[in-house]
């Protein structure tokens, strides 16, 4: 998929307002976790509203950084008995454990780091199988 080039603002109307821009360093707050910093992102931004668009490695980057930094913090609080195997993720899941991985990696599965290895969280792991359920359910 290519990366779409913006002329004008979508979010203000100014006309050839959109440039890129890159160097970019973010810094993110998620309630109940302390700030993270994201260096080296780029994308597209208004000059006139500064509004503007990630390109989709940095959206790729900000979510996988997000992802770790949660786990790790959780790491911190989170109990053995919270936590499930991959094996078991990909069981409930009914996805590879390539498929999981992937899932932690973008930030749509919650998990701990522990002794080296990701290891999702069992009720984060419950949720997403109620989702998928509700999903199969409505389409069928």
């Amino acid at each position: 998929m290519r990366e779409k080039k913006w002329k004008d603002c979508p979010a203000c109307g100014a006309k050839d307002s959109m440039h890129y821009k890159s160097g970019i360093t973010e810094q993110l707050k998620l309630a109940g976790y302390p700030p993270l910093e994201i260096n080296d992102l780029d994308g597209q931004f208004c000059t006139s509203c500064e509004e503007g668009f990630w390109s989709m490695n940095s959206e790729k980057q900000i979510s996988h950084s997000l992802a770790r930094h949660r786990a790790e913090c959780d790491s911190k609080t989170v109990v053995a008995a919270e936590l499930a195997s991959v094996k078991e993720a990909a069981a409930t899941l009914h996805l590879s454990a390539q498929g999981i991985h992937k899932m932690m990696d973008e930030g749509r599965l919650r998990y701990v780091l522990a002794g080296g290895l990701k290891l999702p969280i069992r009720k984060d792991l419950a949720r997403q199988a109620q989702t998928r359920q509700r999903a199969v359910h409505r389409h069928a």
